[in-house]
Formats: C-alpha cells, sequence, structure tokens
C-alpha cells in the first residue's frame, strides 16, 4: 500500500558543459549562470510546495539530477539541503543521491559532496571503451571513468553508475567483457540501459539519414538476456527492467517513481505528482530556465501544466510505473485508488486472456509481467490498461 507520509523530492539542474547526441532530458549549455539567483528560486520554490504539502511528511528521499548537478556549486547543493530541513523531516535512513560525470573538475568534488550529506552517487560512465564514449559525445576518457569510480568508492559506500549497451557494432562478447569490466568494481548499483534514439536529439537525424544502425530484435533480446545472467552471477538482482542492485541497494528515489508516492520537483522542467486534500494533482515546470526563474522571480508558481488526475488517470499512471519492476504493482495500491476489489478493477475475459497467454502473472500481492516478456513491457501495460473496467 502506498505510504501516505513519504515524500521525495526531486531537484534538477538543467545546464551540462555539452549536450551529448542520445540525450533527450531538459539539459542546456550555457556560459552564463546566476547560481545566486538560481538558489534563491530553488528555495523559493521549496517553499512555494510547503504551502500546498502536508508539512507532517517525511522525507524519504533527495534526488539531484539533471543535466549534470555534479557542475553545481557546492554552495548551492549546501543551500538548497538546508531548506530542504527547515520545511519537512527527514527520515532517519533518508537517501541523498547525486548525479555526477566523472571529468576530474567533477570527480574533486566527491569528498565534500560526502560531507555534505550526499550519501548516494551516481556516475554518468555510460560506456569503457573509449571509441564508444566518442560516438556518445561523452566529453571523458576510459581511465578518469575508472579513477572516478575509484573515488567514488572511498568516499560513498553506495554508489552507482550507468552503461548504455545495444551500441552500433556492439557484440555480445565484446559486451560481456565490458559489464564484467564493470561489475569488477564493487558497486552496489548498475543502470544499465540499451540505447534508444528519441526524436529531437541529434542521434535522430543521424541514424534517419543511416549514419549508423542498432542491434535488431533478436541481438537487443540476447544482450538483454546475457546482461541479467551475469548480473546474477554477481549477486546483482534485476528489480526494474534497467536497473540492478545488491540486496538493499534498490534506488529508494526511483522506487518512490514506481511504487506511486508523492514526490514534488523542483527547478526548470521538473514534474511532481503530489496528493492534496484527497486528490491527486501532476505538474510539469517550465523547461526553459529562464522562463522557469522569472516565474519564481515574480512569486508565480512555475507550473506550466497541471492536471487534477480522475482515479482512473492515477490508476494508469500506477500501472506504467509499478508494472516496470520486476515485483510488479501492488495489489493493494491498486485498490487503494480505485476504491474497488482488485477483481473488480479489470475486466475478467481481458486479464484471463494475458494470464493464458503467459504475459503476466498475479499473486497473492502483485500483479506483474511475466519475466520471459519484460522487453514487452510497453506494449502489454497498454493491454492491461485497456481491461480497466
Amino acid at each position: 500500500m502506498i505510504n501516505q507520509q513519504d515524500l521525495a523530492i526531486y531537484i534538477h539542474y538543467p545546464f551540462c558543459q555539452s549536450k551529448c547526441p542520445y540525450c533527450d532530458f531538459n539539459s542546456h549549455v550555457s556560459n552564463s549562470i546566476d547560481h545566486q539567483a538560481f538558489l534563491k528560486a530553488y528555495q523559493d520554490e521549496l517553499k512555494l510546495f510547503a504551502q500546498k504539502i502536508n508539512k507532517t511528511k517525511k522525507i524519504s528521499s533527495i534526488f539531484f539530477g539533471g543535466g549534470t548537478p555534479s557542475l553545481m556549486p557546492i554552495s548551492l547543493i549546501s543551500g538548497i539541503l538546508q531548506q530542504i530541513k527547515e520545511l519537512w523531516e527527514l527520515k532517519n535512513d533518508c537517501e541523498i543521491s547525486l548525479e555526477a560525470n566523472p571529468t576530474s573538475v567533477e570527480a574533486e568534488k566527491f569528498s565534500q559532496l560526502a560531507v555534505l550529506g550526499i550519501n548516494r552517487l551516481s556516475l554518468g560512465i555510460q560506456a569503457l571503451n573509449q571509441a564508444d564514449l566518442n560516438f556518445l559525445g561523452r566529453t571523458h576518457c576510459v581511465n578518469q571513468a575508472i579513477d572516478a569510480i575509484n573515488l567514488a568508492r572511498k568516499y560513498f559506500d553506495n554508489f552507482s553508475f550507468d552503461l548504455i549497451y545495444a551500441r552500433p557494432n556492439q557484440t555480445s562478447k565484446q559486451w560481456q567483457e565490458e559489464l564484467n569490466l564493470a561489475l569488477s568494481f564493487n558497486s552496489k548499483h548498475l543502470s544499465l540501459y540499451q540505447l534508444t534514439i528519441e526524436k529531437g536529439t541529434a542521434f535522430f537525424q543521424l541514424f534517419q539519414q543511416k549514419k549508423f544502425t542498432l542491434p535488431n530484435e533478436e541481438q537487443a533480446c540476447e544482450l538483454y538476456q546475457i546482461t541479467k545472467e551475469i548480473c546474477k552471477q554477481h549477486s546483482f538482482y534485476l528489480y526494474e527492467i534497467s536497473n540492478y542492485a545488491k540486496k538493499g541497494f534498490d534506488c529508494k528515489h526511483n522506487l518512490a517513481y514506481w511504487q506511486g508516492l508523492d514526490y514534488i520537483g523542483v527547478g526548470a522542467g521538473a514534474h511532481s505528482r503530489f496528493s492534496q486534500n484527497n486528490k491527486n494533482f501532476a505538474t510539469a515546470n517550465f523547461c526553459q530556465p529562464q522562463k522557469w526563474l522569472q516565474t519564481i522571480q515574480n512569486n508565480q508558481i512555475p507550473w506550466q501544466t497541471t492536471e487534477e488526475l480522475t482515479a482512473k488517470k492515477r490508476l494508469e499512471e500506477l500501472l506504467l510505473m509499478g508494472l516496470r519492476l520486476a515485483c510488479g504493482a501492488e495489489k493493494t495500491s491498486l485498490e487503494q485508488v480505485f476504491n474497488k476489489e482488485f477483481t473488480q478493477i479489470f475486466s475478467t475475459s481481458a486479464i484471463e486472456k494475458l494470464l493464458q497467454q503467459e504475459l503476466i502473472i498475479i499473486n497473492e500481492k502483485y500483479l506483474a509481467i511475466n519475466e520471459k516478456y519484460q522487453l514487452l513491457t510497453n506494449e502489454i501495460i497498454a493491454k492491461i490498461c485497456l481491461a480497466i473496467k
């Protein structure tokens, strides 16, 4: 069941040194950033949320994402954390994560970040192969990546890093070797994503022009199976489609999204989903940093869109997020939102058909996608949503 007393906070820092060709996140390159103005804006937006969010809620996780939040001045991170602590109580086991690039300049901040209270570091490594790092537009080299991992290990018991696989011309053998190398660094968590081509990115146009190709469906499936098997051999279990962790080191913040907890997003382009007066709301901030900044400076809430979620919309959201988890969506959470017994929520015939096709599994606690068909997650979720009465 959804814990109504927990609240997760996401802080979006929208700036990068350069834009990676595969990236469709809200990130911008700027030579001039008034960090004092941004600090006040972050603090003011947190205060605006505090007027709407019950102050009895406790903060379960804080996540600095981007963009490249490791480019943030230490004073900016410190000021944001201080404001959060003044507005809400942090749980004793509150997870405070920050995404970092492995360049030497950013790695120098790791010790200071640990002193500030950051207790989980997520490194954007993306590849341990220099040719592929170049292809992906990354500004670090393999040696810098390894140095950053070793430095993260020194200051953080809980650290993670990302790798992108299913890259052009990548063989199964090459990926096995690279993944085994990654697992040798003894991190507690790995995010392993297959390369996807998103509209609006530099890669989209190059891919359309056939400047490079990706592994076909059969090859991608093989790489996915290899990933699961090798991670399992190293005691990393798959808890979400692209995320693997040692026992007890699932990312709490991402679980807040996937399990349907309330969360607020602060910063340009950040999203929020929270409950207020027994109603559920979804909001999205203005994406352009200056538009977001100016709106807050005018003492206005920087929401570009806001929506009150119907029970059905909220249920669809819980399915969309919860079914990404290996364990699945919790039945009591679905019942809580729809105020009906689980058997009354869906068309019996539609659910029976999915069970007969072995696409889903239903047990006492969860509705889950069969592990054999996890690569078809989006298609199966669509079928389940159509089965809602």
